[in-house]
């Protein structure tokens, strides 16, 4: 079965095999339909921009089993945790929240909110869900590493990824954000957290738009955009625990790990970020779709549909609406950002910070206070750690030396980027939904009116064949591209997780179906 989420508020149904429309549910939602999630073979999960998830039974679409309230603004992805039996969605709120499908009350299923960080953009789990991914519009890719479900919420209270990546770009301690520093520990044993913002050398990501898992949960596949809305690109990060994390041996099919700095001190001079911080774009149009009408629909194959962002009467640009296809049970991901000219380091700061401005007054609030105390401190020949307790006094041959807050650090992130590929930024404003292939081979993207095949390299290897020798990021390889074959802008993209079948939808509504033997594209 094929379902397609529509933007005039609908979902279609389709048999895959014969191509033919079996069934179709107007007004599904009250606005546009984002996402499809199967949870098994009969009951799937809907989400839309009029804030609601809704529970459906493939042997009844006359009436919803469920509707589910909780997000207060546009629901864009939803996923399943087989381990928990939990439903996981995620919107433009920046909340994720789990509901307990087999816990029904008078009014509502028991849920709960999970975490919660402005500038969220999509939130995805591995297959065996024992990771959750989440992408933001601040070009950073945040893993959560043995997750837990249960103590997620409890173990990330009051935790703010912008604080902490301000930090590190700054170089500057921020006490608020580094009393969070055990959260990185390779030591901890569940919802440890690792940020992943490497991306290649002339592409400033900015918005991280698309976010898909590789089948075996080896990767994250990705596409960004730009900070001046030029380019777009696709990438692919190594999402595993590496081994000194996890103090064992890796699995053979697992890729290599990336050497990555040790942790700096606070107070010592750190090396550059890789790439230059990304800055906000300019608010005429984000992630903002042409304007809506109601001749055009967008059909995703399990996944949302192109909603329009209304930026514009928001107090504070919102990434618009993204459009995807997702048949049944397959999941994908891919994205990349295009380049860039680089700021200056003062402009870049500043630019980052912009990006954040939810967190930067707290921020400069805390910065200014930390540089008082220290100050004050260096004068008292006494400095306080952060964690309560002041360090003891070190006698140099000059005297006592001035005190600094000696036990935190300010993390380093690894270097996560294996491929990446630079891709066309035609139909700028919309979110343009990449996916794996089954065996995690292949990578469709949209590409203008069509879409183009990816591959690790031209015999289409897995990724663990790929990178035994792999010192640095490598570029993907077209290994088929068709253009012009839709009328309108491919914003969705799914492969069949059982036959050998690839579905594309574009802006005009219209579904493509792909067959490898006969090279045509099938109506």
């Amino acid at each position: 079965m094929l379902v397609a989420a529509c933007e005039k508020k609908s979902i279609q149904i389709f048999d895959p095999l014969t191509h033919q429309k079996i069934q179709s549910v107007n007004d599904a939602h009250s606005d546009c339909v984002n996402c499809v999630k199967f949870l098994d073979a009969r009951m799937f999960a809907t989400c839309s921009d009029d804030t609601t998830i809704a529970l459906w039974d493939v042997r009844n679409l006359k009436k919803k089993i469920r509707t589910l309230l909780g997000h207060s603004k546009w629901v864009k992805n939803i996923e399943f945790s087989v381990k928990d039996k939990l439903l996981v969605t995620s919107g433009l709120d920046g909340s994720i929240y789990t509901w307990d499908i087999n816990s029904y009350t008078e009014y509502n299923l028991v849920y709960q909110k999970v975490f919660h960080t402005s500038s969220l953009m999509r939130c995805r789990l591995s297959p065996d869900a024992r990771q959750m991914v989440m992408c933001t519009t601040g070009g950073l890719l945040i893993i959560i590493h043995d997750l837990n479900l249960s103590t997620l919420a409890q173990d990330l209270h009051g935790f703010k990824p912008n604080l902490y990546r301000l930090m590190q770009m700054s170089q500057q301690m921020i006490p608020i954000a580094a009393m969070y520093d055990h959260l990185f520990d390779s030591s901890r044993k569940e919802n440890r957290v690792e940020f992943v913002a490497d991306f290649p050398e002339d592409n400033d990501a900015e918005v991280v738009s698309a976010l898909q898992i590789h089948p075996q949960g080896w990767s994250a596949l990705s596409r960004n955009i730009s900070h001046d809305d030029r380019s777009e690109w696709t990438c692919i990060h190594d999402i595993q625990p590496l081994e000194s994390e996890r103090g064992v041996a890796r699995d053979s099919c697992r890729a290599p790990p990336r050497c990555a700095p040790s942790p700096a001190p606070a107070h010592a001079p750190a090396s550059p970020p890789r790439r230059a911080p990304p800055r906000r774009l300019p608010a005429r149009a984000r992630l903002r779709p042409l304007a809506r009408t109601h001749s055009r629909s967008q059909l995703l194959d399990g996944i949302s549909p192109a909603s329009r962002s209304r930026a514009e009467s928001e107090p504070e640009p919102e990434p618009g609406p993204s459009s995807a296809a997702s048949s049944v049970p397959a999941e994908e991901q891919l994205a990349a950002p295009a380049p860039a000219p680089a700021a200056p380091p003062a402009a870049r700061l500043v630019a980052s910070m912009s990006s954040i401005q939810n967190d930067v007054w707290e921020a400069s609030i805390t910065v200014k206070q930390n540089r008082m105390l220290q100050e004050f401190y260096s004068s008292s020949m006494l400095a306080p750690s952060t964690s309560g307790h002041t360090s003891r006094d070190i006698t140099t041959e000059d005297g006592p030396a001035p005190r600094r807050y000696a036990d935190r650090f300010i993390r380093q992130n690894k270097e996560r980027l294996l491929y990446y590929i630079e891709e066309t930024n035609e139909g700028k404003g919309f979110i343009k939904e990449l996916c794996y292939s089954a065996d995690g081979r292949l990578v469709c993207s949209p590409f203008g009116r069509g879409m183009r095949l990816l591959a690790l390299n031209e015999d289409c290897s897995e990724l663990p064949h790929c990178v035994q020798d792999l010192n640095r990021p490598r570029l993907m390889v077209d290994v088929g591209q068709s253009l012009g074959i839709h009328q309108d802008l491919v914003v969705s993209s799914r492969f069949s997780p059982r036959y050998h079948m690839l579905v594309t939808g574009c802006l005009e509504g219209k579904i493509l179906w792909y067959q490898p033997y006969s090279g045509e594209a099938l109506y």
